[in-house]
C-alpha cells in the first residue's frame, strides 16, 4: 500500500527525489507537470506557506529515489482565488489510484475544501479524474508556437520612445512596478516583488541582453522579457541534464496601461522575436489565456499557432 507524507519544507533528499520524478514524468508526457514558480522555489525546499505531499510505494520498475511514486504541491497563499495544486505520478505507477489519493488529500489539506487543480498538457486521464471528483474546467492556458526561419515584419515604434536592455541592479524596482500595473488582475503575473525578479536573475537561462525595455525619457513604459529553453548538453538545475534544440520564449510582454492602443505590445513582441531569430533559434513559444481573445489575435497575426494546452480545474467545496 502506498504511504503519504505531508511536509511544509522538503529535505535535500526529498528535493532530489521530486526532481527525479519530475524529469521522468516530463520525458514520458513531453511536458513538465509543474509550473515554473513551483520549480524555481523547489531547490530551497519549496516556497513558504505551501504543503508538499509525497506518496511512496514499491513499483516493479522505474522507481525513483526514496520510493517516490507521486508528488503534489499545494499553495494556500491566495485567499481570493483559493488554494492551487499541481501533481505528478510516476508513469509506471499510474492507473492504480495514486493520483486520486493525492487529490483527495489535497482537498482535505485545502482550507475550506476549495481547490484549483492544474493539468499541464491537458492529459485526458487528468480530465477524467477531475470530472469524477467533481471538478469543473475553470481556466485554459494555451501554448502557442511560431517558427523563426520565416521573415519577420519590421519593428515600428513611436518616434518619442527609446529601446534599451535591462540593467541588473538598476531596473528591478521600476520593472516590478510596471509589471504589477500592467498585470493588475492577472492570476500569475500580478503582485510580484523584487525578489521574484532576483530569483530569476540567478537562473542559468537569465540573459539581460534578451530583456528589452522601452522608455520615454526616464519613464519605463513597456518591456519584453525573452527566455531560451535548453540547447545541446544543456543542464537545467530544475529538471536535470537533457539534450534538445534550444527553444525561445516570449516570456512576458507588458505595456503601461496609459500607453495602450499605441501599438507598443506588437512592436515589443517583434523586438524580442528579432533578437531570438538573430541568436539562431528556430522556434519560439509563449503562453496566453484562451479567453484573452485580443492577445490571441495579435499573436496569430504574428504567425503563432496553438501547440499545447494547460487546464485549471476548480472545485468549490
Amino acid at each position: 500500500m502506498p504511504t503519504l507524507e505531508v511536509f511544509r519544507r522538503l529535505s535535500g533528499a526529498d528535493v532530489a527525489a521530486v526532481r527525479a520524478l519530475v524529469e521522468t514524468v516530463t520525458a514520458a508526457d513531453t511536458t513538465s507537470p509543474f509550473s515554473e514558480h513551483v520549480m524555481l522555489h523547489l531547490p530551497g525546499g519549496g516556497d513558504s506557506d505551501v504543503r508538499h505531499l509525497l506518496m511512496r510505494a514499491e513499483v516493479a520498475s522505474g522507481e525513483v529515489a526514496g520510493g517516490l511514486v507521486g508528488y503534489a504541491h499545494l499553495d494556500v497563499t491566495d485567499p481570493v482565488a483559493g488554494p492551487s495544486a499541481e501533481l505528478a505520478v510516476l508513469p509506471e505507477a499510474r492507473r492504480q489510484g495514486i493520483g486520486q489519493l493525492l487529490t483527495e488529500d489535497l482537498l482535505r489539506q485545502a482550507p475550506g475544501g476549495r481547490l484549483r487543480l492544474w493539468a499541464h498538457g491537458d492529459q485526458p486521464a487528468a480530465a477524467r479524474m477531475a470530472g469524477r471528483m467533481g471538478f469543473e474546467k475553470a481556466r485554459v492556458l494555451c501554448q502557442l508556437r511560431r517558427p523563426l526561419a520565416d521573415l519577420l515584419p519590421a519593428v515600428s515604434l513611436p518616434s518619442d520612445v527609446q529601446v534599451r536592455t535591462f540593467v541588473v541592479g538598476q531596473d528591478e524596482q521600476a520593472w516590478t512596478a510596471l509589471n504589477n500595473a500592467a498585470f493588475v488582475n492577472h492570476p500569475d503575473q500580478s503582485n510580484w516583488g523584487i525578489e521574484e525578479v532576483r530569483l530569476r536573475e540567478r537562473e542559468a537561462w537569465f540573459d539581460p541582453a534578451g530583456f528589452f525595455l522601452v522608455t520615454r525619457g526616464n519613464q519605463l513604459i513597456g518591456f519584453h522579457w525573452t527566455k531560451v529553453h535548453g540547447g545541446t548538453s544543456h543542464t537545467d538545475r530544475v529538471v536535470g541534464a537533457h539534450q534538445h534544440e534550444p527553444l525561445g520564449e516570449v516570456y512576458v510582454v507588458g505595456v503601461d496601461p496609459a500607453e495602450q492602443g499605441r501599438g507598443l505590445g506588437p512592436a515589443l513582441t517583434l523586438i524580442g522575436l528579432h533578437h531570438l531569430q538573430k541568436a539562431g533559434l528556430s522556434e519560439v513559444m509563449l503562453y496566453v489565456d484562451e479567453d484573452n481573445v485580443n492577445a490571441v489575435r495579435v499573436y496569430q497575426r504574428l504567425g503563432f499557432t496553438r501547440h499545447s494546452t494547460d487546464v485549471c480545474f476548480s472545485r468549490q467545496s
